[in-house]
């Protein structure tokens, strides 16, 4: 009876409850560790290290951005100072000399002709001697100690392309002085009057101290930690050996790239591949987003560096970099992680690991956290059994005691909170966030319900301090507004200064294909030339074939000792040589071949003569020229593309007239090759060419404009693509066969020698392109800014 009446009680049945209840607790707890919280703590430790990743990139960053803001601010005083050997040396000198140690160079470094005119270099330079002083270097100016110009370096270029007001970051090299990797910040430099490109800032930053710092983080994270620049080439590694290679080029050294490493230890091609992975996706995004600005970049990154410093691959990945303005904004609360790779079995943890990717603002560097997966699991595994005895040893009282102190000490406050939290939801609805002071939660006694007492009365303090803080948040807002809108016409200046180098492509254009067609024209006359000496050579052996009888004949005369039936024979072979000769006329097939020589050797000489009036490399500027003698010369040089044309010329008796004849012939070269492309292979093409004064009744003779017509017989043009055709990259032809400049570039010639270039077509019958020039052009100079192709 005493048993069955202890079972029987209500406490006894409720003890057995929650007994049965904590079992199951118990099994529920164990399934939920093993199948949510073990993941889950795994990606939260995952957190953790990106945190501190984000932390180490925002160390370092901020410590490289003192030397981009001193850049900025370099390039503004260089901007502004008047070009004064003394007030540079002075002014930049003071500045050098209160650098950080660890700018261990630096200085101004001058475009051609933008320091002094008719002036190739003009630098100046500092640098750290063995005492750590900051000294002038006046080498870099004189073209016998290096004979390589500076503004051809692979630092350079890069800075002459950059569309924003930062640095351009170098690739990490070693410095010959101290073995330390360094890497050069090189900023454009603007004149504050005309804001025209004037050359480049540099420093140079030594990175002595990233192994050092590299090392305290990672005793931090755990697991192993390096850094690789923008060509994945390595910064830092924890064992230097084995990244680090000799070359020719770099006898002290040089840091290897991830692919070189991974070519040695094939366990590290999954984070080689990925680093590589990222800069490939960079360029694909740089591609989609302009093709074309990117590969003429590239290229001109790549062609115009010296001394083949930079690779293909360096500079296409400066070029998406410049093309895209990546990590311009440097933010201490976004994560820099961009990607996560499970690497299976590390070559130096010797275990399955996962690499943590982040990208660095600015440098555009990577740093790579390879953390252990036991390291990972490690603490989902303690915190799982520790959660386990917590439950085993005290779980069961609590039980017993929460039925009681859970209504008392927390049901009721809690209602209370409710109350106060359900007022606050309808003034928050009502969006009267001032009048949320007035029912801030009462204070109580259980620490864990005024914790949260606590915290939400701040979280009320916050929100209408907010309310206060939000109209200086769109003072701020209408400031960024302001200052994108003057980075937006920085980027539109430096997109119009880009004109000069697109006129000088195109230009280059036209001269291969009028270099194709004086080779073939040049060939011609040389092939008959080459055909007739080689005929002179085979006659020229029959009259050695006489001169050898004659020689035999005087031989036997001169010797007493022949016979008269000797001497005979000798006369009768000779003049039996003699009367070939004649009879084959030899004499004169020489006469003939020799003149139809001289005929080649005058052809060639004539295309050489309207080649050298064409160019006109010795009369470049402004002069009087003859509009007809251009017109001929151009014809000349178009000859191979025309040839299957009827030319016709109608060219009047014109007076000089004032222009630049390479500029006006390259027009015209231009005009007539897209007259020969414009008309069918199937249709007997004809181009008409005429010249005369303008028709204008209000002008006097000698203020009337000269006047030239180019008329073929092509296709046409349609009507709704006639007014685009002046139009920078605009093309009908196939892709590859032109670049849309060529018409753009024409109009801007004639426009900036104050004429006019106009166009009339008919679908089927043909395009005619009216040229107008004044007597007396006013040409832009060079000095000038020149007209923006491009349109906003």
């Amino acid at each position: 009876m005493g048993i069955v009446k202890r079972f029987g009680s209500i406490t006894t049945r409720m003890l057995l409850i929650l007994a049965l209840a904590f079992l199951l607790i118990i099994i529920l707890v164990y399934w939920v560790i093993e199948t949510q919280a073990k993941p889950r703590i795994s990606a939260m430790t995952s957190e953790t290290v990106v945190e501190t990743g984000n932390e180490v990139v925002n160390s370092i960053t901020a410590s490289i951005n003192h030397v981009d803001g001193m850049a900025k601010a370099t390039s503004a005083i260089s901007g502004g100072l008047p070009k004064d050997a003394v007030i540079y040396q002075q002014t930049i000198g003071n500045l050098m000399q209160h650098t950080d140690a660890r700018i261990v160079g630096g200085g101004v470094w001058f475009d051609p002709n933008r320091y002094q005119e008719g002036q190739d270099r003009q630098s100046f330079v500092w640098s750290r001697d063995q005492a750590g002083e900051m000294q002038r270097v006046t080498g870099y100016d004189s073209q016998s100690q290096t004979p390589n110009p500076y503004y051809r370096d692979w630092w350079y270029t890069p800075a002459l392309y950059a569309r924003h007001d930062h640095c351009v970051w170098s690739r990490a090299y070693v410095d010959p002085v101290s073995n330390y990797p360094m890497m050069t910040c090189a900023k454009a430099l603007y004149n504050s009057r005309n804001q025209a490109f004037d050359g480049v800032v540099s420093f140079n930053l030594l990175l002595d101290n990233l192994d050092e710092a590299i090392s305290k983080w990672q005793e931090r994270v755990g697991g192993y930690i390096f850094l690789v620049d923008l060509d994945n080439r390595f910064l830092t590694f924890p064992d230097h050996a084995m990244v680090t290679q000799v070359t020719a080029a770099n006898p002290q050294g040089e840091m290897m790239t991830v692919s070189q490493l991974a070519s040695t230890h094939a366990r590290f091609a999954p984070i080689a591949t990925a680093l590589d992975g990222i800069n490939n996706t960079l360029i694909s995004e740089a591609v989609t987003k302009d093709e074309g600005r990117y590969t003429l970049a590239a290229r001109s990154i790549l062609s115009t560096t010296n001394m083949n410093k930079i690779s293909e691959q360096e500079s296409k990945l400066l070029s998406a970099l410049l093309l895209l303005n990546v990590d311009q904004a440097f933010n201490l609360v976004d994560s820099h992680l961009i990607d996560t790779i499970a690497v299976p079995n590390d070559f130096m943890l010797q275990e399955s690991a996962t690499a943590f990717i982040f990208r660095m603002p600015f440098t555009y560097w990577k740093m790579v956290i390879v953390k252990p997966d036991s390291d990972m699991m490690s603490v989902a595994n303690a915190l799982s059994s520790q959660l386990i005895r917590t439950m085993l040893f005290g779980f069961i009282p609590i039980l017993l005691l929460t039925a009681w102190a859970f209504r008392r000490y927390f049901t009721r406050p809690l209602k209370n909170m409710a109350s106060s939290v359900a007022d606050m939801g309808k003034l928050i609805a009502q969006k009267q966030y001032q009048q949320l002071g007035n029912h801030k939660l009462p204070n109580s006694s259980i620490s864990d319900i005024q914790l949260i007492s606590d915290n939400t009365n701040q979280l009320i303090d916050r929100v209408v301090e907010n309310e206060g803080t939000l109209a200086e948040i769109n003072v701020h807002l209408e400031k960024q507004v302001i200052e994108r809108t003057q980075d937006l016409q920085q980027a539109m200046d430096e997109l119009k200064a880009s004109q000069v180098q697109l006129v000088r492509s195109e230009k280059m254009a036209t001269l291969g294909q009028m270099v194709a067609g004086v080779a073939h024209e040049v060939n011609t006359p040389l092939g008959y030339v080459r055909s007739n000496i080689e005929l002179v050579g085979d006659n020229l052996a029959r009259f050695d074939e006489l001169i050898e009888h004659t020689e035999r004949l005087l031989s036997a005369f001169k010797d007493s000792k022949s016979s008269q039936a000797h001497l005979e024979q000798l006369i009768t072979q000779t003049l039996q040589c003699c009367d070939e000769l004649k009879e084959d006329e030899v004499r004169e097939d020489l006469a003939h071949l020799v003149q139809d020589g001289l005929y080649g050797v005058d052809q060639i000489a004539e295309l050489v003569v309207n080649l050298r009036d064409f160019s006109r490399l010795d009369e470049s500027k402004v002069k009087n020229v003859a509009i007809n003698d251009c017109i001929n010369s151009s014809l000349v040089m178009a000859r191979n593309n025309l040839k299957t044309l009827n030319v016709v010329t109608h060219l009047a008796e014109l007076p000089p007239i004032q222009c630049n004849p390479s500029q006006i012939n390259q027009v015209l070269l231009n005009l007539f090759n897209n007259a020969a492309q414009a008309i069918p292979a199937d249709k007997k093409g004809e181009l008409h060419i005429s010249s005369g004064l303008e028709n204008d009744a209000r002008q006097t003779p000698d203020n009337r404009a000269v006047v030239i017509q180019v008329t073929d017989n092509g296709n046409g043009i349609k009507e709704s693509i006639l007014s685009q055709i002046f139009e920078p990259f605009f093309t009908t032809k196939k892709a590859g066969d032109g670049t849309g400049l060529g018409l753009a570039i024409a109009a801007q010639i004639i426009e900036q020698h104050g004429g006019s270039i106009k166009v009339h077509s008919t679908i089927g019958q043909g395009t005619t392109f009216t040229i107008t020039l004044p007597r007396q052009s006013v040409i832009v100079s060079d000095k000038q800014a020149p007209q923006a192709l491009f349109a906003s």
